[in-house]
């Protein structure tokens, strides 16, 4: 397939550059010669070759399909007829896309869009539309276009009676042409002839039953309710009470769609959005609002959206503005009297919390929200054990702390409460480490409490953190920088971090999800990598790192007994770094820490000697023999330090582990190198 796109592309800059030298030469107004279609042909019949060698792949259609759009945009000559074949050419090519892929719901709505936009046919838009939904009811994007298709025809119909001054036409007349919309050339060249589908089953769709029927019941009612009106009267009224023109099938495909896609809130917002774009169909968008209050009565996004859906219709420069916000307020009162539920609360916060930022220009608009917010935190805190979740309890934390509250406090009763979330951890131990740093709060915890509680309870919680590991590092370093803390003890703290988290992946290795596995493996390599770059630029002058078993019983607290403190001072790193500290800290981590792929690529990165090089790069490939890039690396340091002799053996090794599928790439790789 990539020949074909590629030779098509070629094709394509050759037709671009003859457009550009006939301009050049002021030729674009003479006559049309045979170089202006002969290429173009050329193209639509290699993407013809194309399709047929590859009638599976789904966007060589679609490019098919844009590349004619394109074409018919650029006609010249005689633009009718060219037009006219293009037209044609597009309809066989759509036809034979939804043959081939009849679950695709990209090609039918580019088809009707086509029937609709360029053969001006709606009735056979409306009719591929129908047919899509019978073979994938629940595509949210069929429904969503058909919706959209519905109000457009009504829209353009209103638009055609005000130009011609029919408003006050009869309903017969309405009907009329409401079912002649866009039929009068259904037997034109152009039009999709589309063949019944085996998956179509041979069943109508409930949608088109129900739109019929409610037409032939809502006219023959009207009907008999003008019965004794005047001619004047009935027509005058024509328009208010025809049930197309109202939305009535509109309203019928949203409450099928509804029926076939029920439980998903984005989705009714999307139609929600839509009738809002067409003048007229106030009701039925206030129908589907409806539909989502009866529908998602426990749902907090739901209820949170119809208590501020009306403010998407305000200008923020309308003065009904503010009283829209007041309104919004008093639903989410009444919403949360209903809905009493953390998650109601926290979108209740989220909501305030965001006018308050939008409404820096008006003071006093943001006092309001500002005493609001304060008094929905208060409620809160009055009822944690009902109201409080993980999400709201960070939330409360940001407010308290912007009002100058005790966020301490809060946070540490948000630990005890959610004792092995991660992101609360993250957040109070922040707070610590910030009031530690700026020393304006140094009573508030002594570094040796923020060390007990980073150890005896945040990482013991929550292991699998890594921003609450970089947390602690960070922390850890910057004492080390301060001289309060000695490289013996942020090397012994890095040590038993990698005991905790690789017992952690171990757990993780025999539970059934990869992703939590992947994710510990992740953390694993990035501590690994963080200890070497902490190694490496450590001062030159600095004594040697201890070995693994010198580490083996160092203690967590900095306020032991620092021997080597005045050995401690880190400098900026140099050009060259600790290379000494770098290689005692990779051995540490290859015998007794489980070493990861990246770890072994960040050594290779800072290491210069080729004796180590090859060192690192031999133990790169046993951590994942059947992995060709540690292979390759290696092979390419041999070939660069021309070890031929070696390189060949490794070369075998390698094609003895890495699996017969990479083999080819693996080995095209190799020969590269040496050519």
């Amino acid at each position: 397939c990539i020949d074909y796109l590629r030779y098509i592309e070629y094709e394509i800059n050759v037709d671009a550059l003859r457009r550009q030298r006939k301009q050049r030469k002021q030729q674009h107004s003479a006559k049309t010669t045979l170089s202006d279609f002969s290429i173009t042909q050329r193209i639509i019949a290699i993407f013809e070759r194309a399709v047929v060698r590859h009638p599976e792949d789904v966007q060589l259609w679609l490019q098919f399909v844009e590349f004619i759009k394109s074409r018919r945009r650029m006609s010249t000559g005689d633009a009718d007829e060219e037009d006219d074949g293009h037209s044609r050419l597009l309809s066989q090519v759509f036809a034979r896309a939804i043959s081939a892929h009849p679950y695709e719901s990209q090609l039918w709505i580019k088809a009707a869009a086509h029937e609709l936009e360029v053969n001006m046919n709606g009735s056979a838009a409306r009719a591929l539309l129908q047919r899509a939904l019978r073979l994938i009811s629940d595509d949210k994007e069929l429904w969503i276009e058909y919706f959209r298709l519905e109000l457009l025809l009504v829209e353009k119909i209103k638009a055609r009676r005000r130009v011609l001054g029919i408003d006050g036409e009869k309903e017969t007349g309405d009907s009329d042409e409401v079912q002649a919309t866009g039929s009068e050339d259904t037997e034109d060249a152009g039009f999709i002839d589309l063949p019944q589908l085996d998956e179509e089953g041979g069943q109508d769709l409930m949608v088109e039953k129900l739109t019929e029927k409610a037409l032939a019941q809502l006219d023959q009612k009207t009907a008999a309710s003008a019965g004794n009106l005047t001619e004047e009267q009935r027509a005058a009224m024509s328009q208010q009470t025809n049930a197309y023109l109202q939305g009535a099938v509109a309203q019928i495909v949203f409450e099928q769609a509804i029926q076939a896609i029920s439980d998903d809130l984005s989705f009714r917002q999307e139609l929600i959005a839509i009738a809002g774009q067409f003048a007229g169909a106030e009701q039925l968008r206030q129908r589907v609002l409806d539909s989502i209050g009866q529908d998602f009565v426990t749902d907090a996004d739901a209820r949170a959206y119809l208590c501020s859906v009306h403010l998407s219709t305000i200008s923020t420069e309308s003065p009904e503005l503010i009283d829209g916000l007041q309104l919004a307020v008093e639903n989410f009162k009444q919403a949360l009297s209903e809905l009493d539920t953390p998650e109601m609360w926290a979108k209740y916060v989220e909501f305030l919390s965001q006018w308050l930022d939008a409404s820096e220009s008006m003071k006093s608009l943001q006092a309001y929200f500002a005493a609001q917010r304060k008094r929905a935190v208060a409620m809160i805190s009055e009822s944690r054990d009902v109201r409080l979740n993980e999400e709201l309890a960070l939330s409360c934390a940001d407010v308290i702390e912007a009002d100058g509250g005790d966020v301490l406090s809060w946070l540490a009763d948000a630990t005890q409460r959610f004792p092995e979330s991660a992101d609360v951890w993250h957040r109070r131990m922040s707070a610590l480490v910030a009031g530690n740093y700026d020393g304006l709060n140094s009573g508030i915890a002594s570094s040796s409490r923020i060390d007990n509680l980073f150890t005896s309870q945040a990482l013991l919680q929550a292991p699998a953190s890594r921003k609450l590991w970089d947390l602690w590092f960070n922390w850890t370093e910057l004492w080390f920088s301060r001289k309060d803390v000695s490289a013996y003890k942020v090397q012994a703290r890095y040590m038993s971090a990698f005991a905790r988290v690789t017992q952690q992946r171990t757990l993780q290795a025999l539970s059934a999800d990869p992703d939590s596995l992947a994710q510990v493996q992740a953390l694993v390599a990035h501590l690994q990598t963080r200890y070497i770059d902490w190694a490496w630029k450590l001062p030159a002058s600095h004594q040697p790192l201890s070995a693994f078993g010198e580490l083996a019983h160092a203690q967590f607290r900095p306020d032991d007994d620092d021997s080597d403190m005045e050995d401690s001072e880190q400098c900026a790193e140099s050009a060259t770094g600790n290379i000494e500290a770098l290689r005692q800290a990779y051995r540490n981590v290859s015998r007794h820490a489980f070493p990861t792929p990246g770890f072994y690529r960040r050594c290779i990165e800072l290491e210069t000697d080729a004796k180590h090089l090859a060192m690192l790069h031999e133990m790169a490939c046993r951590v994942d023999e059947a992995e060709s890039e540690p292979w390759l690396a290696y092979l390419r340091f041999l070939a660069e330090s021309k070890q031929l002799s070696q390189a060949s053996d490794v070369f075998w090794r390698a094609t003895q582990t890495i699996p017969d599928a990479e083999q080819p790439a693996f080995e095209a790789a190799y020969k590269n190198m040496f050519q």
